[in-house]
């Protein structure tokens, strides 16, 4: 939605943004840099203590290394006795069952139940605040074992949170927050036991590396496109991290666009913000689904060749865009199936008393360069199945 997010289908568009799994409501206004030059507060600009384009663009070629490759298991914390688990509840409130993403995490977590022996019950919150503050009552008044929020910001149902709390329910959140250890929640917010899902930070971080290997360390004139939520907010403040560190790269261009906009207003503000910004040549929706329609915005503003879109997520559809060529051209995503079986390990810990494990499911960088001749449908085959192994060792299972 990423975040969730990630595979937020066409479809989405119409549903209510009350809630949400990758969105609170917020304005589709352009926060593009003035004539003047001032950039808007959220744009990032040139460093005043830059690195030099040759050492950068290493730097970039490093770290995109390190994630080329199908991610290896790393278990996220001590084994856990799953014999005395067999037979407990597990209740998840899906934000929405429309979502890609979403309904691949709760797919995820019912296979790693079945395994178990644990029971999973589900709830489609339809994309709804007061339709998910039912569903989490629904699962206090069950009596469950474990509640689990996915693709919903905590930030929006406290009550709900603090409620399961009372009812000595733990809660777990699966998207939409950039983990952090040092914070409430593992970063998920307060009262949640811990979460599951990736580095938003490096997400972005890997974006901005592509620009900096592609532009051989700049000039790099770029524009941001993205929505009201903190996991989004953590991929941009990525991107800026990177574009920090070079003087010839900057940030001209923001524009907020919310989920339920993202099919009639993307490619028409892609178009108007490289049209208004003649030397625009990255373009960074902060989450791919946008990137779909960003695309075209591109072709109709006649920049095929002058201007990339480099996103995030690994969303099938937009894999393939990158495999087509030329304006996509990087999108570095994770597997929501490993972040389901992620989600039930945090919940077991939370059933046995034990401390929470690391929230963080590792990512895949995707370029032309490792889709070349591959099945981009196949979660499998984008990032192995490792995971599955590796969980039912540390649960004793399998």
């Amino acid at each position: 939605m990423k975040g969730a997010k990630k595979g937020i289908l066409t479809s989405l568009v119409g549903l209510s943004c009350a809630a949400l799994a990758f969105s609170a409501c917020g304005s589709s206004s352009t926060a593009s840099a003035s004539a003047s030059g001032k950039q808007s507060p959220s744009a990032a600009s040139s460093s005043t203590t830059a690195t030099s384009a040759t050492d950068i663009v290493s730097q970039a070629k490093a770290e995109i290394a390190k994630y080329q490759g199908i991610p290896e298991f790393t278990p996220p914390g001590p084994s856990i006795d799953s014999k005395k688990l067999t037979g407990k509840t597990v209740f998840v409130v899906e934000d929405n069952t429309v979502a890609e993403a979403l309904v691949q995490i709760t797919q995820g977590i019912q296979a790693a139940g079945k395994v178990l022996g644990i029971n999973v019950q589900t709830y489609n919150g339809q994309n709804v605040i007061s339709t998910i503050e039912q569903g989490v009552q629904q699962a206090i008044n069950q009596k469950a074992d474990a509640l689990m929020l996915v693709g919903i910001a905590t930030s929006l149902v406290p009550s709900s949170v603090a409620a399961a709390n009372s009812a000595k329910i733990p809660v777990i959140s699966v998207l939409p927050s950039q983990p952090d250890l040092s914070a409430p929640g593992q970063g998920y917010g307060p009262g949640i036991f811990g979460g599951a899902g990736p580095s938003y930070t490096q997400l972005g971080r890997l974006m901005a590396d592509t620009a900096i290997i592609d532009s051989n360390g700049g000039p790099i004139t770029a524009a941001v496109i993205d929505f009201n939520n903190p996991g989004e907010f953590a991929v941009a403040s990525g991107i800026k991290s990177v574009l920090s560190q070079c003087s010839t790269c900057k940030i001209v261009a923001t524009q907020d666009i919310e989920p339920q906009f993202w099919a009639t207003k993307t490619t028409g503000a892609t178009s108007s913000m490289i049209l208004a910004n003649p030397g625009l040549n990255y373009i960074f929706p902060t989450a791919d689904t946008m990137a779909i329609f960003a695309v075209p915005g591109v072709r109709q503003a006649g920049a095929t060749g002058k201007v990339s879109v480099i996103s995030e997520d690994g969303d099938s559809a937009v894999l393939s865009l990158i495999q087509q060529g030329p304006i996509m051209t990087a999108d570095p995503g994770y597997s929501t199936p490993w972040i389901g079986w992620e989600a039930m390990d945090q919940a077991m810990r939370a059933m046995s008393g034990m401390q929470p494990g690391n929230p963080v499911v590792p990512i895949r960088y995707f370029s032309r360069a490792n889709l070349a001749g591959v099945n981009v449908k196949s979660m499998s085959t984008l990032y192995g199945n490792s995971y599955i192994a590796g969980y039912e060792k540390l649960w004793g299972v399998g």
